[in-house]
């Protein structure tokens, strides 16, 4: 028996996005083409590609795959075992959007990526956690962060893209800042924190993290953490504070308060209650 298996969903981060965690052990796909880009990284084994005039490439383990809209194309196993990968299908609306404001003035056509194997271990890191995020469904502001940062160093390195320097926007920070705070619970996407800035979402990310240290994302969870122990000290349950701070649920807010702070929420809560 075959084990091929396949997980699908659609994320609305940004714009909505098709995502795929598959293993195909034996299973060939025919010429087909996708109307948006196909990105991803090879997992586990590898896959045999074949473009139409393009001839045939393998994508082995630890590589990106990348692959331009209109593209017909073939996959089949490329190893004993066959493959397992993590695919996502951006459209060019979402290309632009992250290219916005960073690509040369004048240039009219659609991107294109120029290779179909990328050897580029610093872009599959980064890959791998933004289609995590989006599997765990994590918070909407870090998907966000995490899709237009990775498609923007993308094209930035591999797609025949000329860039312009980046420009410097010193009001977004304080801006920028203000709005985490008043949403520290309720969250916040970037499409707000863009439009209120008058920036592209990118600039927003890349400006902010230049001058904070951090991107916005990481700035809220460490907000919530804060938030969180001033409200341990009140003396509410652990699961009404995880809600008050935003939290998912009580578990969420023990994984990220012991991430940054070093100590269990009640470890703290014991700590606090003896002084």
């Amino acid at each position: 028996m075959s084990s091929n298996r396949v997980q699908l969903w659609i994320d609305n981060a940004v714009e909505p996005v098709q995502f795929l965690l598959a293993s195909y052990e034996d299973f060939a796909f025919p010429a087909h083409l996708h109307e948006t880009f196909a990105i991803g990284i090879i997992e586990r084994g590898a896959q045999r590609f074949k473009s139409r005039g393009g001839g045939a490439e393998l994508m082995p383990e630890g590589t990106l795959c990348a692959i331009n809209p209109g593209e017909v194309h073939e996959g089949s196993p490329g190893s004993e075992g066959g493959w397992q990968y993590r695919m996502f299908y951006p459209p060019v609306s979402l290309i632009l959007r992250a290219l916005r404001d960073d690509w040369q003035r004048g240039e009219q056509r659609v991107p294109a990526l120029d290779h179909h194997v990328i050897d580029d271990p610093g872009l599959f890191a980064q890959y791998l956690s933004l289609h995590q995020a989006s599997a765990h469904q994590s918070e909407l502001l870090e998907r966000e962060t995490r899709s237009l940062l990775f498609l923007r160093k993308l094209f930035e390195r591999h797609a025949s893209v000329r860039f312009r320097a980046p420009g410097r926007f010193p009001r977004t920070v304080g801006i920028v800042k203000d709005m985490l705070h008043a949403n520290v619970a309720a969250g916040v996407s970037i499409v707000d924190l863009a439009d209120e800035v008058g920036v592209s979402e990118t600039q927003v990310i890349r400006s902010f993290t230049e001058q904070v240290g951090m991107p916005p994302h990481a700035y809220l969870l460490a907000l919530r953490v804060e938030h969180a122990k001033h409200l341990m000290l009140s003396g509410l349950p652990l699961s009404a504070i995880a809600a008050d701070c935003g939290f998912v649920d009580q578990s969420h807010l023990h994984r990220h308060f012991k991430r940054l702070t070093g100590i269990t929420p009640g470890a703290f809560v014991k700590a606090a209650s003896a002084r």
